[in-house]
């Protein structure tokens, strides 16, 4: 079948069947499968280079009708496979886990709704934290639990799981804003400016007590999620670093994959003087995580430094592809001209996203546009029990996740040779930053 409406079709003709237009087929059907799902009468009304076209003559197909059955039949199709191929243990387990999300649901909607006073913050953070304190680590068990268990499941039954696990658990999960976001992907990828933004969170704003739970749990109880707080430390302290270094010229500094930019925003909100003026680019292919860096870094300022303190911010919409492939005068102009002399290139996420060639590309790409005695720092998850399970099976978030031998190799073809190439961990252990020193 090659198209469909509800007056007639286009098929290819079968070999070795020649029909001429005005052929009537007294007895025709769809099928899905070996099930029919309509039959009646056609005439064919065109028949040439292997295309056969026909008028249906004894009624009409209900598409909408159509529609339904054959999603239902693939749903269900789709289903006998997941209990053919997934181990009964496993999708057991799963289902296990939705009963847990159940459970604490129905506590935590139980007290919200006999417990009709209005909670102050301190009140609602205590409570919070006593939910979390007796429910949070069985979570994480059964988390780490179906992580070890998938490790089992060939690539078939991996994507049967991952269909099998955002199913059931999405529904409940759903209520968390930063799950919501990573599942949906509003922007078209998992990891955006806003759900960094929503993993710096500091205050719970969602609707209803369990989403402000869920999203507690989130923030201080998937590893990868205090991480993404925790790298941000060690980007502030390198840019700090690179300002530090006597100079009177602009310390150059370029945030690849900048996002919402929280390490310079923080920095410049503690700082009162810079030892030498600076220079920021930002570097992103969003034009929304430009716009909210930009604001956020000219209000710190304006209103807490007067307009006096010796910085400039560079936004550029910017991609990887770009950067690799310049296709334009344009393109080049802004690779070789304006991403030159760099004293500081830093990344957080954006290599979690590169296949492996595309990545050592870029580093040596990078390393070229530092100045004498520049630093490139590029940070790299690793994939972490408690959280990689959740953000590949459930939320869809699939991340390449190195090793410490893995992120050094991209700096063994680098020229000249680095007089530091190592990894620097954050406090948490699960991010690496390659950690390169072009000679001086």
């Amino acid at each position: 079948m090659l198209d469909l409406s509800t007056t007639g079709f286009a098929a290819a003709e079968p070999p070795g069947l020649a029909l001429a237009p005005g052929s009537v087929l007294d007895s025709f059907e769809l099928r899905i499968g070996e099930r029919v799902i309509w039959s009646g009468e056609s005439l064919v009304v065109h028949a040439s280079g292997g295309r056969l076209g026909g008028r249906f003559t004894s009624g009409i197909v209900d598409l909408q009708q159509l529609r339904i059955g054959a999603t239902l039949e693939q749903r269900l199709a789709t289903l006998r496979e997941q209990q053919a191929r997934l181990p009964a243990e496993w999708r057991a387990a799963v289902a296990d886990l939705r009963q847990l999300l159940e459970e604490v649901r129905r506590e935590v909607e139980h007290l919200e709704r006999t417990d009709m006073r209005p909670w102050d913050r301190d009140e609602e953070t205590q409570l919070l934290r006593g939910l979390r304190a007796r429910w949070a680590n069985v979570y994480v068990d059964a988390i780490t639990r179906l992580h070890e268990m998938s490790k089992t499941l060939d690539d078939r039954a991996a994507a049967l799981g991952r269909q099998y696990a955002s199913s059931m658990l999405m529904p409940i999960l759903a209520a968390c804003p930063l799950q919501r976001r990573a599942y949906e992907k509003p922007l078209g990828y998992a990891g955006d400016y806003r759900m960094m933004e929503l993993c710096m969170g500091q205050e719970l704003t969602s609707d209803g007590l369990f989403a402000r739970f869920l999203y507690s749990i989130a923030l201080d109880d998937y590893t990868l999620v205090r991480t993404v707080r925790s790298r941000e430390v060690v980007m502030r302290d390198a840019i700090r670093g690179a300002l530090a270094i006597p100079g009177a010229d602009p310390a150059r500094v370029l945030a690849m994959a900048a996002g919402p930019a929280v390490e310079l925003r923080r920095l410049l909100e503690e700082t009162h003087e810079l030892p030498r003026p600076a220079h920021f680019i930002l570097l992103d292919q969003d034009a929304a995580a430009h716009e909210t860096a930009h604001r956020h870094l000219t209000r710190v300022l304006l209103e807490r430094h007067g307009g006096m303190l010796p910085v400039t911010v560079r936004c550029l919409r910017f991609s990887v592809c770009q950067m690799l492939k310049p296709k334009t005068w344009e393109d080049e102009h802004v690779v070789y001209q304006e991403l030159a002399d760099l004293d500081l290139i830093y990344s957080a996420g954006l290599y979690d996203y590169l296949p492996d060639l595309v990545a050592a590309s870029l580093t040596k790409l990078l390393y070229g546009r530092l100045r004498a005695g520049g630093r490139l720092l590029l940070g790299n998850l690793v994939e972490t029990p408690d959280s990689t399970w959740v953000m590949d099976y459930v939320l869809g978030w699939h991340l390449r996740y190195r090793t410490e031998d893995a992120m050094l190799r991209m700096a063994e073809t680098l020229w000249p040779r680095p007089t530091q190439a190592t990894i620097v961990r954050d406090a948490t252990g699960r991010c690496l930053f390659l950690d390169v020193r072009k000679p001086a």
